[in-house]
């Protein structure tokens, strides 16, 4: 798999953006990050798609928002690797929300190292959510 991030793994759809704020019970905290995630039906053959999010009231300014969404993205795109092999190929798919949660900026090597581990520890979250799926009552 080539170490690319298209429009299509973009988490775009408002409706699963919703559920993923409202039903997305599947989450943990590694610092920086929470990671959260729901397993429903997208609308491209990605089989996740990834929302990032920094927070307005952690950064003010607009510009050290981008600047921290494009670092994570800068992050996910490298490291993604390791989540597709986790998921079987006739695996429903995710929407993945990473925030960061931090107050303050980090160095980009620091933040690297911080991503990598709690990849791992989504990969393991992801591995039990598809040998024990969780049922949703809607």
């Amino acid at each position: 798999m080539a170490f690319t991030f298209h429009k299509s793994e973009k988490l775009c759809s408002k409706k699963i953006i919703e559920q993923l704020f409202n039903k997305g019970n599947n989450s943990f905290t590694e610092f920086p990050f929470r990671f959260s995630w729901i397993a429903v039906p997208l609308d491209s053959d990605s089989l996740i798609q990834v929302l990032i999010t920094v927070s307005k009231r952690n950064f003010p300014k607009a510009n050290q928002r981008n600047l921290i969404k494009r670092q994570l993205r800068e992050l996910y795109r490298l490291n993604k690797n390791t989540l597709y092999s986790a998921l079987p190929k006739n695996h429903s798919q995710f929407a993945l929300m990473i925030s960061y949660i931090a107050k303050k900026k980090m160095l980009h090597q620091e933040l690297s190292n911080l991503f990598q581990q709690s990849i791992l520890r989504l990969k393991s979250e992801l591995e039990k959510d598809i040998q024990f799926p969780v049922s949703t009552a809607d």
